[in-house]
């Protein structure tokens, strides 16, 4: 069995999907939790010259974050590194969930206690909860923290009688008479008679010069996750809705020098709006673009342009935070159900698509509010709509 050892802190939600990868394929693995120990986060950084968590090696050698170790489980990598053969699938199940969000994880959660045959395929687990730092809107919790709550959803699901294929990549779909064929990354295929999308949302990426160059190297993409590294160091957040005036909050308390950097005025909600006002270490710079990261081993400044004079600036900071909102990960399914033009899936009140048997939920799809509660809500209806779709094809 090959050794594999985890770099993580608490609360990282990569980390989480990393563990969450592994033990759904029962992989052994060592885990080194660095959270409380400047000593061992220095040694992740001089072993892997990266700052973002986790850090995964197998045999000693550097995989990379979350990401890549689900890229090397989805093209057979992973398997062939452990000595085992890809786990066997059934020939059709009865229903298929793309995703492992909340709304993922809510509908298969509803057809496996109606005694459906169920797999989840999902790139990750939790989604986007994960990612969120304090959750004060979901019923039964005043506050949680993201990855908290994501944590539950995923031990929640775990006794039910599913199948999970985590770490998998979906790149197309197509119809094999009655059944839902869904195409695999690693080649295999996925047959079911009921196909559920629950897919969700990816972030999006500035663009610009230097951002994939530094990823890992200043540049982030989870404050939860990474932001304990930039400890009394200057950073840029580059947003301004609400995930990126939360990221600025979360950094308020940690860096020592905060720089909000929009292209206008916040679009974040009132509340969070009122206390980046006051936040002691946040400069809030309104109507300027990013334009380029810059270093040498790793980010050492962000250079933004004033939207009106066009003029540049050089930000003199460590990290570059990039919260600049998010968009449907739907790019397999576009042209095998209907979409609008911000390719989010088109839905019925019951979360039916305009193929018969597909149905969609959370926030891949065209409902309007892009709540957590929402999307677990939706996955339940859809889930029951596709039980329904079955007992009629019987």
């Amino acid at each position: 069995m090959a050794d594999i050892e985890i770099y993580s802190m608490k609360w990282c939600p990569y980390c989480l999907k990393a563990k969450a990868l592994l033990q759904a394929r029962d992989i052994p693995y060592r885990e080194t939790d660095i959270t409380y120990d400047e000593d061992l986060q220095l040694e992740m950084v001089e072993r892997t010259g990266r700052y973002n968590v986790p850090q995964i090696f197998v045999e000693g050698v550097l995989v990379g974050g979350y990401e890549e170790l689900a890229h090397i489980n989805s093209t057979g990598t992973l398997d062939r590194a452990v000595g085992r053969k890809p786990a066997k699938l059934k020939s059709t199940y009865d229903v298929a969930v793309i995703g492992g969000g909340p709304a993922g994880l809510s509908a298969a959660m509803y057809t496996a206690r109606k005694n459906l045959s169920t797999i989840v395929v999902t790139g990750d687990v939790g989604g986007q909860v994960g990612t969120t730092r304090d959750i004060a809107n979901y019923p039964g919790f005043a506050s949680i923290a993201g990855p908290e709550l994501a944590e539950r959803m995923i031990a929640q699901s775990t006794p039910y009688d599913m199948r999970q294929l985590i770490g998998e990549y979906v790149t197309g779909l197509r119809l094999d008479g009655p059944r839902k064929v869904v195409e695999l990354e690693s080649g295999r295929e996925v047959r079911a008679r009921a196909l559920i999308i629950a897919s969700g949302v990816q972030k999006r990426y500035l663009g610009i010069a230097g951002e994939a160059e530094f990823d890992g190297r200043g540049v982030v993409y989870c404050s939860t996750c990474d932001g304990p590294q930039f400890k009394d160091k200057a950073i840029a957040v580059v947003g301004g809705g609400n995930s990126a005036v939360e990221a600025a909050l979360e950094m308020n308390g940690i860096a020592h020098e905060v720089y909000l950097v929009s292209r206008g005025e916040v679009s974040a909600d009132a509340v969070l709006k009122d206390h980046v006002a006051t936040a002691k270490r946040v400069k809030h710079l309104r109507g300027y673009d990013a334009v380029a990261i810059d270093g040498e081993e790793s980010v050492e400044s962000l250079t933004i342009r004033d939207r009106k004079r066009g003029k540049l600036r050089r930000l003199a900071v460590d990290g570059v935070f990039v919260e600049i909102g998010l968009e449907p990960n739907t790019d397999f399914a576009l042209g095998f159900v209907a979409a609008n033009n911000r390719g989010e899936l088109k839905v019925d009140a019951r979360g039916r698509t305009d193929v018969p048997g597909v149905f969609a939920a959370g926030d891949c799809t065209d409902v309007p509010d892009k709540q957590i509660v929402v999307a677990a809500g939706d996955g339940a209806k859809a889930a029951l709509a596709a039980f329904e779709y079955l007992v009629a094809k019987q």
